[in-house]
């Protein structure tokens, strides 16, 4: 409901609204652990007509990181990607990943594509691990001259 209510909000013209894009992403261990949030996802990509929502969904349960199976499979989803503009395990338009997340990277590459922009909200939910490195991607990176990450989190 809050991402609905986001892109709800950002298309009222009268209403100042905060925010220009949200990148959301949502990292689960499995596939099957996701699909549940596919409905939501696609309920909100349907109504998004300023894709000011851009959700990406990694995937980490991976035996390991570059073994053939998920070499494949990460093959087959960026090609289906490319040609379709969808994800071929979900039908999205979000982007699936496989493996955990770069944070700091990811952060960098928003940063990047939004050079005017200040200062950038994080809000992550998930367990100790993830929102601890999560934080640490955000510390180092104010470290750096440009625009800084205020983290806010929940542990669960």
């Amino acid at each position: 409901s809050i991402l609905k209510d986001i892109v709800h909000k950002s298309k009222i013209a009268d209403l100042r609204f905060p925010c220009k894009k949200v990148y959301f992403l949502w990292v689960t261990r499995t596939q099957k652990q996701f699909e549940w949030m596919t409905d939501i996802i696609r309920e909100v990509e349907n109504v998004d007509s300023n894709q000011f929502m851009d959700t990406h969904i990694f995937v980490t349960q991976f035996k390991e990181k570059f073994d053939l199976r998920t070499t494949m499979l990460y093959i087959c989803e960026r090609h289906f990607q490319k040609v379709a503009g969808k994800s071929l395990f979900t039908g999205l338009s979000a982007v699936t990943h496989f493996g955990r997340p770069n944070f700091q990277d990811f952060l960098k590459s928003v940063r990047s594509e939004h050079p005017n922009v200040r200062t950038f909200g994080v809000f992550s939910c998930g367990p100790p691990n993830m929102t601890n490195n999560l934080d640490g991607a955000c510390t180092n990176l104010n470290k750096q001259e440009g625009a800084t990450f205020n983290h806010h989190f929940e542990n669960f």
